[in-house]
């Protein structure tokens, strides 16, 4: 389900993007978070919260805790999905979707995106760690820059939808819903 593109592909598309923009006349643009909804828990496995704030112009500020009853292992997958509609009322078209496995995940996109970020603003697992352990991990005051997305993405609103499942069930699924708006 993955790419064909090598990472020196990826660098060559985001400089055509980057290049092909005005970027020196570009019109404003915001971000307004709508709606974060747990849609799934089953707390046999796990509670989470997850809250997100706007702190300055291109920053929010994400806090979250993830306590899991039993560790987790290969035999469950990470799903993201990212939707896009021009108007919110249309049909939404899927822009991304990716499933892997969660040690696969933890090894691969965990490891290269995000530890580094967020080690310094929790417990986070080690991404070498996987089945991971039952534990209580806790992220606070995680400043998610914002810049670059807004340079990227196309106005519209867009819903993420984040799940943790195995081939029977889903044990947690977030959804969030936003706005990039060009003024």
């Amino acid at each position: 389900m993955g790419s064909s593109l090598c990472p020196a592909s990826y660098l060559v598309v985001l400089a055509i993007i980057l290049l092909a923009s005005d970027i020196g006349v570009q019109a404003k643009r915001t971000i307004r978070i709508q709606k974060l909804e747990k849609a799934v828990q089953d707390t046999t496995y796990l509670q989470s919260l997850l809250r997100i704030s706007e702190s300055e112009e291109n920053e929010l500020k994400i806090d979250g805790m993830l306590n899991l009853v039993h560790s987790l292992d290969n035999d469950w997958t990470v799903v993201f999905k990212v939707l896009r509609s021009p108007d919110g009322d249309a049909d939404f078209e899927r822009v991304l979707t990716f499933e892997i496995q969660l040690c696969d995940f933890m090894k691969s996109y965990y490891k290269d995106i995000f530890y580094e970020r967020i080690k310094d603003y929790s417990n986070a697992p080690h991404p070498d760690k996987c089945p991971l352990p039952k534990e209580r991990y806790l992220l606070r005051d995680y400043p998610l820059n914002v810049k670059l997305l807004k340079k990227l993405l196309s106005p519209g609103f867009y819903r993420i939808k984040y799940t943790l499942k195995n081939e029977e069930i889903k044990i947690l699924s977030y959804v969030l819903e936003m706005e990039l708006e060009e003024y």
